[in-house]
């Protein structure tokens, strides 16, 4: 495949450089918000070599390149200047959206550039964990290097995710950096280790540990765009590159300290104790409701905006998620299902395609199988909900548990090691051989060979 070419075809089509306003790439997809995204267009774009499919969140399209995603961002990079400072105001042509939806698409696109430190995080602390039954040393200097490595990225979340919702929020990403860090301050954490309450300049602030948090800046960050620009108006324009940063972090800071951190904390713990809630005591219902949908929640790219801050909050607050592996029996789904649709179909080329598809999907990534074979087959979708609601309603009754963020499927393996493992892969197994036996059971309309595009 030409990357570099694919990488021009994707600038000349979505309107050219200067309607883009950020490029962005996952493990699957590669992400371009758009200034005016009627400017796309769409039938091309899914000619492009390499191209499986394209999804549209807000403002950004979303251009799934399966495994070549990544090869296709660098050259993507060379193409696109995007000025880091993001404080140049766009004029952007939004695409009509719910409330519900701004508040998705804004917790997405700042959760998903930071994804990559938890996944790295995250697999070192569950691969130090499974080394600590094997009673390692932790004494020696190259435990306490991989072990920091595993802590820093969950340690320091505030500080990534601030910069990444200020770059989506289209302040400095350094000022939201900077408000992460003082969120994350050893002597701040000192004091939030008493507990009770301080005050600051005579008005009474709730004492709160931020670390490994996420709510606190997800629900703040708004709160310093609003006095970012209230700043960049009363500044004088001569003045402004040194009053607007001192004004910003001035009343930003004090407002979340006194205000929205705290009842960001208290919506955060308070959204655990449902979750769990449900989890553990409404275990079958939540579980066959969560698992029926949650396979879906991929193909819509709403899952970093809904399924990532419920685990994040989890594992902040308790340690482990009960969320987590019910997103990995359908991704496993999503692997049996593309192994029936290469056991069924006759068209050489979906063969090829079904069967490295499935493989991915096994280990974790699953756009290309549902985007480049199970969206084309159509019916062996349904296999999807089925499975992942079956196998949710047991591992909720049996509690199993995930350490960490990792892969969603055998690529994350680590994450799941504990006294549930054997159960989580008993209804990993199931939920794919189920998938597998449902399609080649119902089977589907075949695709010719000369259809496809």
């Amino acid at each position: 495949m030409d990357y570099k070419n694919a990488a021009k075809e994707v600038v000349e089509n979505v309107g050219g450089e200067e309607n883009i306003i950020s490029i962005m790439s996952c493990f699957t997809r590669v992400r371009v918000e758009l200034k005016e995204p009627s400017k796309a267009d769409e039938k091309k774009i899914k000619k492009i070599e390499g191209c499986q499919g394209l999804n549209w969140s807000a403002n950004t399209l979303q251009i799934i390149f399966g495994g070549q995603c990544n090869d296709v961002y660098d050259e993507l990079e060379k193409l696109v200047h995007i000025r880091e400072d993001a404080e140049s105001s766009h004029q952007v042509v939004a695409k009509k959206q719910s409330p519900g939806a701004i508040v998705i698409d804004y917790i997405a696109n700042s959760i998903q550039p930071i994804v990559p430190i938890l996944i790295a995080s995250g697999f070192l602390q569950s691969l130090l964990a499974m080394l600590n039954y094997l009673n390692v040393d932790t004494e020696t200097y190259t435990y306490t290097v991989l072990n920091s490595i595993g802590q820093a990225g969950y340690y320091f979340l505030p500080v990534f995710l601030a910069y990444a919702a200020a770059k989506k929020l289209r302040i400095n990403p350094y000022l939201g950096a900077l408000v992460g860090a003082v969120m994350v301050y050893p002597d701040l954490i000192s004091a939030a280790a008493d507990e009770g309450t301080a005050t600051f300049i005579g008005i009474p602030v709730t004492l709160v540990t931020y670390t490994s948090s996420i709510t606190p800046i997800l629900i703040s960050m708004p709160v310093v765009m609003l006095i970012n620009k209230l700043a960049k108006k009363i500044s004088p324009k001569v003045l402004s590159s040194l009053l607007v940063p001192i004004i910003t972090m001035i009343l930003s800071i004090p407002v979340i300290l006194i205000v929205t951190g705290p009842i960001a904390t208290w919506i955060g713990n308070g959204l655990c104790t449902v979750i769990t809630f449900i989890f553990t005591r409404m275990s079958v219902v939540g579980g066959l409701i969560i698992g029926a949908v949650a396979p879906y929640l991929v193909m819509t790219g709403v899952h970093n905006g809904i399924a990532l801050p419920i685990t994040l909050t989890e594992l902040a607050s308790q340690g482990f998620s009960y969320f987590f592996p019910l997103l990995a029996y359908g991704n496993i789904a999503v692997g049996g299902a593309a192994l029936g649709v290469w056991y069924k179909t006759r068209n050489q080329k979906m063969k090829t395609t079904s069967m490295s598809a499935s493989l991915m999907a096994i280990v974790g990534i699953t756009e290309p199988a549902l985007f480049g074979v199970l969206l084309p087959a159509k019916k062996p979708l349904i296999s999807l909900g089925i499975m992942d609601a079956i196998c949710s309603a047991i591992s909720l009754i049996f509690g199993v548990k995930c350490t960490a963020l990792s892969l969603c499927g055998l690529g994350g393996l680590p994450a799941f090691f504990g006294d549930t493992f054997v159960i989580w892969c008993i209804l990993m197994i199931v939920s794919f051989v189920g998938a597998f036996l449902i399609t080649a059971f119902i089977g589907f309309e075949d695709i010719p060979e000369e259809a496809e595009a």
